[in-house]
């Protein structure tokens, strides 16, 4: 058990440690809260800073404007999000969908991550730098999903275009199932997401059963 003066000095740590903390960390970290906990229409600066435990004046010497900061804080997310993810560089269908599984809203934790990437999403359609970020995360996750499916012996015009479907169909599924979770329960958004890499190996099967035919 820990002694009170112990605990106190415990806490008094930790609270030093999130003041000494990397100010730019702090504030990306409050854009996600605060896209997570009060959505898009509450990312103000003043709301950031509030979050942060911090001044406008901090963010404003690290960050120009909203935007700029915003556009770090995305950048940061998908740094953190992707670090954690191992992808398979062979056609493995279960490495394929634990990959998946890493972005779909199982659980509490990826829920919050996602709703913080809807709200980057709502905001990228009126800035043209905060699109750029996502069209490097698209390219990098299609990027991913072309490289096993080349294994599975498509030519790569048709393995891009098949990993563009996947990836399109995938960001539906996660819209949704955020969207309605009682419907989209943790099981069926499974089903659904092993059912499209499963689209991908039946494409292949008949494109062999088609090359044998013709021997």
């Amino acid at each position: 058990m820990v002694a009170p003066a112990e605990a106190s000095e415990k806490q008094s740590e930790e609270t030093m440690h999130d003041a000494i903390r990397n100010p730019i960390e702090r504030i990306t970290d409050a854009v996600c809260d605060v896209l997570a906990e009060q959505g898009v229409t509450a990312l103000s600066m003043r709301n950031v800073a509030a979050r942060a435990d911090a001044t406008i004046g901090l963010i404003t010497h690290h960050f120009p404007n909203r935007a700029a900061m915003v556009k770090a804080a995305a950048r940061a997310s998908w740094r953190r999000d992707a670090a954690g993810v191992v992808w398979p560089e062979t056609a493995d269908r279960d490495a394929v969908l634990s990959a998946v599984k890493s972005f779909l809203p199982l659980d509490a934790v990826r829920r919050r991550r996602l709703a913080v990437w809807i709200g980057y999403w709502a905001l990228a359609q009126h800035d043209p730098d905060l699109h750029e970020i996502h069209d490097e995360v698209h390219t990098a996750l299609r990027g991913h999903h072309q490289r096993w499916i080349l294994t599975l012996g498509f030519a790569s015009e048709e393995a891009q275009r098949m990993a563009d479907r996947l990836c399109v169909s995938l960001d539906g599924l996660m819209l949704y199932a955020l969207l309605y979770p009682d419907h989209w329960t943790p099981e069926r958004q499974l089903e659904a997401a092993g059912g499209m890499i499963d689209d991908i190996f039946a494409a292949c099967a008949r494109r062999q059963a088609e090359m044998d035919s013709l021997k």
